[in-house]
């Protein structure tokens, strides 16, 4: 019962500080869900970000996945309970005076600081993510034409994330590694 309050607690908090949509919030949740509390291994953790982008919401998808990983179903329902509670709440809370707020000087300043840091926070993740990911240079060839091909030739995501796992199968067999 303390595991699935812990994932509720983890993922509001993770919801509450997602400045920016769920793409700010993965250094969060590698924190918390790797780092912190070793719900998930480092592999698994990439994994579950490239599987995610191929579904609607990855990172609320990355929340169910990390919940299931440490509590079975009851835990992902917890940590998908816990990255949705807080936005629902605070958007209906906020809904009369969203447009008055956006309008605010102050607001919009601090909208274009947090950007920024979003970015940053990306890059952190990014990099982390590719310490763990580039292991080898096969790997570090698929990094640079899935850049080339995302923004050169403005591929589609799902396609892009597709061909770098089924490259990642057939350097696997070529090395010999199995299932």
């Amino acid at each position: 019962m303390m595991l699935l309050l812990e994932l509720v607690w983890r993922f509001m908090v993770v919801s509450l500080l997602a400045f920016g949509g769920g793409q700010a919030a993965l250094p969060l949740v590698e924190r918390v869900a790797v780092a912190e509390m070793g719900m998930v291994t480092p592999e698994d953790f990439a994994a579950a970000v490239a599987f995610s982008y191929v579904t609607p919401g990855p990172v609320l998808i990355l929340a169910t996945f990390i919940g299931y990983r440490a509590a079975g179903v009851i835990g992902a329902a917890a940590a998908t309970a816990g990255i949705f509670l807080m936005p629902w709440l605070l958007a209906a809370a906020a809904a009369q005076v969203l447009q008055r707020l956006l309008q605010h000087p102050w607001l919009q300043a601090f909208g274009r600081g947090a950007g920024p840091a979003v970015v940053g926070l990306l890059g952190v993740t990014a990099l982390s993510m590719s310490v763990r990911s580039v292991t080898a240079w096969p790997y570090a060839v698929i990094v640079v034409v899935s850049l080339f091909l995302a923004l050169r030739m403005n591929m589609n995501p799902i396609v892009i994330l597709l061909a770098g796992g089924a490259a990642g199968v057939l350097i696997g067999m070529v090395n010999g590694v199995t299932a």
